[in-house]
Formats: structure tokens, sequence, C-alpha cells
């Protein structure tokens, strides 16, 4: 039995980034439980309308999925029903929650993982003028590593008003596609005399090739880019680093070999989410025990959280409650 439902999450405040604002988040959450077994797995995903997703489209291919879904069904079998997207991730991440439930073990001790007790995320700050920017990393200034949400605009006089308010801080850039090549071959120089550590996605995925052959003093990550495991021949000569995101992946399972494979081809691997609540951080947070960068902080943001929901503090992620997902 496969039960889906749609769920709108407000935001402490507006959530703005290149290309636009929200003060909402949109969610599907499944819970799965099959006749033979005595336990249901949760999973939880946000559709993204830049990858050309909403809920109700969402919604409608995890409706069509159900009647497939029976107690033979496995995490493998979600290649043939479903593309990479939200809804594959939802129904992947309640398999992975219910094997661990019926095995009564944590789905991190079925991967020999270390348990996620230990985590370190940024703390991302919206776009807003310097000034506004500034304020917001004083507040953060805590934080080892804050996560920085830019458009074309005033770069280097925000990244400057963030440095001077948050000097300890490491800064992680995040254009979400909104410069061009001159522009970040302009400003990459005095950006890294600001201690920024890292620019993700510069520009528009479909102008990749720009970045052939470019020396950039600060390591460049693909996030829009980078989807599936399938990517990484082609981004390896192109960037530094790969985002992943289980939302883009399908689910934990192809996170997975996407790690392992940007690994081999030398790439540093970050991992990401939507704004999204705990129990869409929870898989995530199992795939952060093995990234260099984590960005697991939308809790923060949401104006309330699940129950057993995620505690983050200076950056410290509490330890993953197996009552919200992942384990008996």
């Amino acid at each position: 039995m496969l039960n889906i439902t749609k769920e709108t999450w407000t935001l402490k405040e507006p959530f703005i980034i290149a290309r636009g604002s929200r003060v909402a988040t949109d969610i599907i959450t499944v819970d799965l439980r099959f006749d033979s077994q005595k336990h249901s797995g949760r999973g939880e995903s946000v559709p993204s309308p830049r990858y050309g997703e909403n809920i109700d489209s969402v919604y409608e291919q995890l409706k069509t999925a159900g009647p497939e879904l029976h107690g033979r069904f496995r995490r493998d079998d979600l290649y043939d029903l479903l593309p990479p997207g939200a809804a594959r991730n939802a129904l992947d991440c309640a398999l992975w929650d219910l094997e661990a439930k019926e095995k009564n073990t944590s789905v991190s001790e079925i991967l020999g993982f270390l348990y996620p007790d230990n985590i370190q995320t940024v703390q991302t700050i919206s776009i807003g003028t310097a000034e506004e920017m500034g304020k917001a990393a004083k507040k953060l200034n805590k934080f080892p590593m804050l996560k920085i949400k830019l458009n074309d605009q005033d770069i280097v006089k925000r990244i400057e008003e963030i440095h001077a308010n948050a000097p300890q801080s490491r800064l992680l850039i995040d254009a979400n596609e909104s410069w061009c090549f001159t522009l970040l071959k302009d400003i990459a120089p005095a950006l890294a005399k600001l201690n920024v550590v890292m620019i993700e996605q510069p520009l528009p995925a479909q102008n990749d090739e720009e970045l052939r052959g470019y020396q950039s003093p600060i390591p460049l990550g693909a996030d829009e880019s980078c989807h599936t495991s399938e990517d990484v021949k082609r981004l390896r000569s192109l960037y530094d680093i790969v985002n992943i995101k289980l939302d883009k992946t399908g689910g934990l399972t192809e996170a997975i070999k996407l790690a392992a494979k940007a690994r081999k081809a030398k790439l540093g691997v970050m991992v990401g989410c939507m704004v999204g609540t705990s129990l869409s951080m929870a898989p995530a947070m199992v795939l952060a025990t093995q990234a260099a960068y984590v960005d697991l902080d939308a809790p923060a943001l949401l104006s309330k959280d699940r129950a057993y929901g995620l505690i983050i503090n200076n950056g410290q992620m509490s330890r993953l409650d197996e009552r919200l997902w992942g384990g008996a």
C-alpha cells in the first residue's frame, strides 16, 4: 500500500536565490507498506521547477507507480519504473527505511557507513543587499562554513561585507547559473582573497563547455549540471566538485553510485538538498558521512519541522534519530 501526501511548509523568512524567491516549500511524502511486512517506510521529496517538476506532476508519477509496487519489489526495480527525480527519490528512500526496520538495524549499518552523528553543515544566506547579507553573516559568524546565494550583481561587494562580519568562516558561493564566463574570470581572483573556498554552478548548465581548460583560482562545483552517475564522465574535466542531491539522483541508491564514481574520477563530493524537512535530510545525512562538503541546513529555514527532526547548532547537526527515518 502506498500513501502519497502533498504538504506545504512555511519558511521563517523569504528564501531568495538568483532564480527567484519563496516563502514556503511544497513537499511530497510517501508511506509504503507491503502486505507481508509489519513495518512501513517513509520518504520525502521536494519537486523542483528547474527540472520540470512540480508537486502535482510528482504526485501523478507516484500514483501511477503505486500499482507496480509489491512484496518482491526492490530498489533497483525503480530504475525501470521511474526516471531520476523527486518521485523516484521518495520511493527509494521509503524502501531503504523499510528495509532497515524489517532487519532491525540502520541504513548506515546496511551500507557499512559510519552512523551520522557528527555532521557539520553549512548555513545559507539568501540574496539581499550587501549590508543585509553582512548583518546575516554576523549572526552566523561561528559557523565554520557559510553558503552564500548570489546573482550577478554586486558580487565582490557582497562577499567583502560578509567576510568582514564573519572573518573566520569559509565561504561557499552558489550562483545558481546566474553568471557568464567573462564575469567568472573577472571576479574569481578577488573572491579567492576573501576566504571563498568554492563557487557552485557559476554558469548555466548548458554553458558548461566554456569552463574547459579554465584554471580557476577557486574550486568549481557542479550542481544543476550534475544529476546521476552518468554525468561524471562529462563533468570530471570541467569541475572540481559535484553536488549530490537525492531529488536529482532519484534517491539514495543512485546517490551512493554517483559519489563512488565521482571519487574514482578525483572529483570532490558535496551533499546538498532542496528546501525540505528533516525527513529529506535524513537519507542525505547517511551519504554525508562520505562527503567533504555538506549542505543540509534546510530544516533551519523552516518555521517548524517534523517530530524527531534535526537540531543544527553553529553548523553541527544533531545525531540522526531513527524514529524519524532509517532505523528500527
